[in-house]
């Protein structure tokens, strides 16, 4: 089982569209939630499925994959960060190769698509509390709320 500090990183990395991004960069956190939610909710149908996140979090590790090698260094990482929010991550943030450490399963240093899109599967696993198969904004603010406590 993931541990829910594996799954702040894994959302911090995955964005999951912005489910990595938005939560660690917005200020507002409920308007983050939002964002990520309509930006995640493709069908526009009020819930986010499996496939949804799954697309989301694809879309994610391609922004963050500047030079196309099917990687995502630490450097990347911290560059689509900064091109995301026009900020450079605060002191006190976990750094971009802290946040891949925690979802690189071979420990080479480097996020693949892969171990990105298995950490974001795990991460949608246990924010649908209800096992429905989807994610409703209540779950992910909850969700994101529990990363956060949990992470800090």
């Amino acid at each position: 089982m993931i541990s829910m500090k594996k799954l702040l990183i894994g959302s911090v990395v995955l964005g999951a569209g912005a489910l990595v991004t938005s939560l660690a960069m917005a200020k507002d956190k409920h308007a983050s939630v939002d964002n990520e939610f309509a930006m995640m909710d493709t069908d526009k149908d009020g819930k986010i499925s499996a496939a949804e996140h799954a697309a989301g979090a694809k879309a994610m590790f391609e922004k963050m994959d500047a030079n196309k090698d099917g990687k995502v260094t630490a450097d990347e990482m911290a560059a689509a960060h900064q091109a995301m929010t026009g900020n450079k991550a605060k002191k006190g943030d976990m750094s971009a190769a802290e946040k891949i450490k925690m979802v690189d399963s071979d420990g080479d240093g480097v996020l693949t698509a892969a171990e990105h899109a298995k950490a974001s599967e795990e991460m949608f696993a246990k924010m649908d509390t209800n096992k429905d198969g989807f994610l409703s904004k209540e779950e992910m603010a909850a969700g994101h709320a529990s990363m956060m406590k949990k992470g800090k």
